[in-house]
């Protein structure tokens, strides 16, 4: 079996001194200063903010480049009465904010269109023939959201048939800027430190938060758009979250304040969501990042992987009952959908690479196959890579064109590497750890053999390395730490989840397959002395080493402690992350 050499697991360094300095400054315990130093925060006022973030800390959004501006033109075609268009994008970051800029326009009473991308027709972002079709719809401003920074030709086609565009995007912009009437983007800006970070979604909030002090003429907001912005918070974390962007800062507070709104939310679909989510877990009705990364974003996503955002859209905005249950059941079948063919496509993919490949060689896995659905690959490669830790390019093949979806290593900055091979794409574009591309199918081999060389990497030393907080004993797993980790919520990127290590315990009694097809397994543990209570643990996906875990009597862990809540009854276990087996 062709697999990745086990993960390497490197424990944070922490200072004590400093971490019982913090302790005081912040007025928090040791563990959650130790937790704190980590992740870089070191110091009390930083600490403070950290774990006490406020809405006033949010920044003004005039700091933007161009939002006054924007502001301006978006307000005069509502006072003009002028067609107004909003383009977004149809993943969740782009279904979100172009679902806040509608809200805005609802709570001023301006009726607009919208246009969400279709994946499988147009691809991402804009092209020419859509602005040729709002053209002929009379559409006189046009305003992105989530894309446009990259968009020269469609904007100047807009301008020669009369058509305003405004630009709110956080990506990149291309070295060839494109010529809107305004272009709201942190990367416009020399300041290193300002909304560098935010997600399509947090700009869009932004943006809002200006137009509402331009509809008003005033720089502090009434009480009833203050109270619309609040309300906005729940989209902005929702988008936050699942773009997977830096949990600190402006991020942090969105989504801190924001999942509360989103528990709170009365918007039918919206609440349908969250009940959803929360069923997850019987033992709290709090929402967390993790409702949104693994049950709500995926619905969400799943309508613009497998059919039509609008559908996620219109769930979002919905006011009445009817109609969300019916749209929810369209998002739970594509989801459901999506599970299948993923599922589907990685036992093709693992079966290859298998087959085919040598890892002790190969720096990259390319693969492409006709039968293979595109709008999940990005998924698919997601899952190669966390299996055998070597950088996956998947491809869809139709009618000889490769489109396919890149998911990447540290260390291999994945849209670097396909512009010193981009003679053999006809578009590719991406960033570091995610990227895509289309090219003629007959030169998947020859990217193969080009990413192989380009890649500069010993193969032998591509092995996955694991980074934990620090080393516990079971004795030390209490609600007290539990409620310590909890302060640090909600996590994300750059504020993982505290990840935990324990050596050399003992098993006890035998492991049990668990879920559907013996996929996951349970069993438990505790420090080789009689008479210590054990501890269950839960290893989600690794049945396959129930066998290993049979022929051990002792056991290195990483995991995470949770509470699990069964019939009234709560019970601190340990989710697993990684394991090491000792035979002797």
């Amino acid at each position: 079996m062709v697999v990745a050499k086990k993960k390497i697991w490197s424990s944070r360094e922490i200072d004590k001194a400093r971490c019982s300095d913090l302790s005081r400054e912040a007025s928090c315990s040791p563990q959650v200063a130790a937790l704190l130093l980590s992740r870089g925060i070191d110091s009390g006022e930083k600490a403070q903010r950290f774990l006490h973030p406020r809405l006033v800390h949010l920044l003004d959004p005039g700091v933007l480049p161009e939002i006054d501006e924007a502001a301006e033109r978006i307000n005069g075609a509502i006072a003009q009465n002028e067609n107004i268009c909003v383009f977004g994008d149809y993943d969740v970051d782009g279904v979100t904010s172009t679902c806040l800029l509608l809200n805005f326009f609802r709570q001023v009473g301006k009726e607009v269109a919208y246009r969400l991308p279709d994946r499988f027709k147009g691809g991402y972002g804009l092209n020419c023939d859509v602005i040729r079709e709002l053209a002929s719809d009379g559409v006189q401003l046009l305003i992105t959201v989530d894309n446009g920074s990259s968009s020269q030709a469609e904007i100047a086609l807009a301008a020669e048939l009369g058509m305003d565009v405004v630009v709110c995007d956080h990506h990149q912009p291309s070295k060839d800027l494109p010529n809107p009437i305004a272009h709201v983007n942190p990367w416009l800006t020399d300041d290193e430190s300002v909304f560098k970070d935010l997600a399509g979604v947090g700009v869009t909030y932004k943006l809002v938060w200006a137009l509402c002090r331009c509809f008003t003429r005033q720089k502090k907001l009434s009480e009833e758009f203050s109270n619309f912005m609040r309300e906005c918070l729940g989209l902005a974390a929702l988008g936050t979250i699942a773009d997977v962007v830096p949990l600190h800062g402006e991020n942090r507070i969105l989504a801190k304040f924001g999942l509360q709104k989103l528990r709170e939310s009365r918007k039918p679909g919206i609440s349908k969501l969250v009940n959803a989510a929360l069923k997850r877990d019987a033992s709290r009705d709090h929402l967390t990042s993790e409702d949104v990364g693994f049950s709500i974003g995926p619905k969400i996503n799943a309508a613009g992987r497998l059919s039509k955002a609008d559908y996620a859209l219109r769930l979002l905005m919905a006011e009445d009952n009817d109609q969300a249950d019916e749209l929810i059941q369209v998002l739970d079948r594509e989801n459901n959908k999506r599970k299948k063919i993923g599922a589907e496509i990685f036992e093709d993919v693992c079966d290859r690479i298998e087959a085919t490949y040598d890892l002790d060689k190969e720096k990259i896995i390319v693969l492409g196959d006709e039968a293979w659905h595109s709008g999940v690959l990005g998924i698919v490669a997601s899952r190669v890579v966390e299996k055998y830790y070597r950088p996956a390019f998947l491809f869809s093949i139709e009618k000889g064109i490769a489109k396919g979806s890149a998911r990447s290593i540290k260390g291999v900055a994945m849209c670097d590497a396909l512009t010193e091979c981009g003679d053999l794409f006809e578009r590719f574009g991406g960033h570091a750890m995610a990227a895509g591309g289309t090219l003629q199918a007959e030169k998947l081999d020859d990217l193969r053999a080009a990413l192989n060389e380009i890649i500069d990497l010993d193969p032998s030393g591509m092995v996955p390395e694991v980074e934990f907080d620090c080393q516990l004993e079971l004795e030390e797993i209490d609600n007290a730490l539990l409620s310590d980790i909890a302060c640090l919520e909600p996590f994300g990127a750059g504020n993982s989840e505290p990840l935990f290590a324990t050596m050399d315990l003992e098993i006890v009694g035998s492991p049990k397959l668990m879920g559907k097809d013996g996929r996951h397994i349970s069993f438990h543990v505790r420090k080789k002395a009689r008479g210590k209570a054990a501890l269950r643990a839960v290893a989600f996906f690794m049945g396959d080493r129930c066998e290993e875990i049979s022929r051990g009597n002792r056991i290195s862990l990483l995991y995470r402690p949770r509470i699990n809540s069964w019939r009234g009854k709560s019970k601190i276990e340990l989710h697993i992350k990684d394991l090491l087996v000792h035979e002797s």
